[in-house]
């Protein structure tokens, strides 16, 4: 009998796997546009792997990892709003002393 946990961590292991062969069948079509691929200049409209799917977002998304950098830019974003506050206020208690 399987716990909760390790049917959670079987789905994730699973869908990281998914993802793994996804990211093998992405790379053989990046591999693919050093023939094809190239606009009316002969530039390469794809650049990098990346721009076809963001394989690092997905994965940090099925750990839960994506949440973890979300709260802590949340953090930072909280952070510099209360130091920008603390900025403003400073300016005024010193505009106030200058009058």
């Amino acid at each position: 009998m399987m716990t909760m946990e390790e049917l959670r961590l079987r789905e994730q292991a699973h869908d990281l796997r998914s993802i793994d062969e996804h990211e093998l069948l992405t790379n053989f079509a990046f591999e693919n546009r050093t023939v094809q691929g190239a606009d009316k200049d002969g530039n390469y409209v794809v650049k990098n792997p990346s721009q076809i799917i963001d394989f690092k977002k997905i994965r940090k998304k099925i750990t839960g990892e994506i949440e973890k950098d979300e709260a802590k830019v949340n953090q930072l974003k909280e952070l510099s709003e209360r130091a920008k506050k603390a900025r403003e206020e400073a300016i005024r208690e010193l505009k106030k002393g200058g009058n």
